[in-house]
């Protein structure tokens, strides 16, 4: 999630955003230092030391939370889960275990499994798109110029 989005939330919707992140991270049994970081960014945005402590003791222990619904504005809500959809493809695997908490997620913010499953596809494009992007841009920078006049 960026951290320009997270700031504007509500302080609830931070801290439910930072439990979401917490479950997606450990849903796999496998937690990355690239998730981690997220998980990092997200609790730095918490104001409540106890609350960090209950989020980074459930990663430790590899506990997914049950979360509670967070009823926000729509928009917010589909912000809120395409963003978590970034953390879940953070290490470009979804497991089983990671689209069913991510499903659960959706619910939680209102939205039906076949939304959760389309932020799914679209972050997945999201990701392919900027790998492109990034190759053509190395290209684009290692290239000799070669003017053309016409």
């Amino acid at each position: 999630m960026s951290g320009s989005f997270i700031s504007q939330l509500p302080q609830a919707a931070k801290v439910w955003s930072a439990k979401a992140i917490a479950g997606i991270i450990v849903a796999d049994g496998i937690v990355t230092n690239a998730e981690l970081t997220v998980l990092r960014e997200s609790i730095g945005f918490l104001e409540d030391v106890s609350t960090i402590n209950e989020i980074v003791e459930l990663v430790k222990d590899r506990v997914k939370p049950e979360l509670q619904v967070l009823k926000t504005d729509r928009k917010i809500a589909a912000k809120i889960l395409m963003s978590l959809a970034m953390v879940a493809l953070t290490d470009n695997k979804l497991s089983a275990s990671e689209s069913q908490y991510f499903i659960y997620i959706a619910g939680k913010l209102g939205f039906e499994a076949g939304i959760a499953k389309m932020m799914m596809s679209w972050g997945r494009d999201y990701i392919s798109l900027n790998e492109k992007k990034k190759v053509i841009l190395r290209i684009g920078e290692e290239s000799k110029p070669m003017y053309v006049n016409i």
